[in-house]
């Protein structure tokens, strides 16, 4: 392929892209504020340890984990099958019960680019809460383990694989929730570390 036809720049950009928006939440990352730090946390404990919890903070953090799968759910049900309700008024949006500010808007921007795209998922990732790094009245931040290797980006028409190769599969993510006026927790920010496994 000649790096500099159209045709040959469109793939490489689609390849840089799909690495990028892998992350988002297969991977979870967007725009960072500045009090997420640039790698996870380290732990006192082994990763992986139970966290020491109050049974109210335990209750806390496992309504909050469970909305979590939910918008994963979501965004992997769509990604799939490129549909999703693009509802003019973005409150009655799908995502939009379980995520917010710019996490929200990454995950909708990454599945408007693989609709405009023609690029699909396939696969499910395997998620699982590796631990609580922090619990207060308005915020939970978490570690969780992403194994993607089940999972790829496909261009729907050819049915080829347009994901970066080589790429770290199995990686931790750092999460934080926000409580919100409605009394809903709703993820907010992510940060995959994908120059690590777990």
């Amino acid at each position: 392929m000649n790096p500099n036809s159209h045709s040959g720049r469109t793939a490489v950009l689609t390849a840089v892209l799909i690495t990028t928006a892998s992350l988002f939440l297969w991977g979870c990352t967007s725009n960072r504020v500045e009090d997420v730090p640039n790698k996870p946390p380290k732990a006192a404990a082994p990763a992986g340890a139970p966290a020491s919890l109050s049974p109210k903070d335990q209750e806390t953090v496992d309504k909050a984990w469970a909305r979590y799968l939910t918008l994963n759910s979501i965004y992997v049900k769509a990604s799939q099958t490129g549909a999703y309700d693009w509802n003019a008024d973005p409150a009655k949006r799908p995502m939009y019960e379980y995520a917010a500010g710019k996490f929200l808007s990454t995950l909708e921007r990454d599945l408007d680019f693989m609709r405009e795209q023609g690029i699909v998922r396939t696969g499910e990732p395997k998620i699982t809460l590796r631990r609580v790094v922090s619990v207060s009245a308005t915020s939970i931040l978490v570690e969780s383990c992403v194994d993607d290797s089940a999972t790829d980006a496909i261009n729907k028409a050819t049915r080829k694989s347009v994901a970066a190769p080589s790429q770290n599969k199995i990686y931790p993510v750092t999460l934080r929730a926000g409580l919100y006026a409605d009394n809903a927790w709703r993820w907010v920010e992510s940060f995959a570390d994908r120059t690590s496994t777990c």
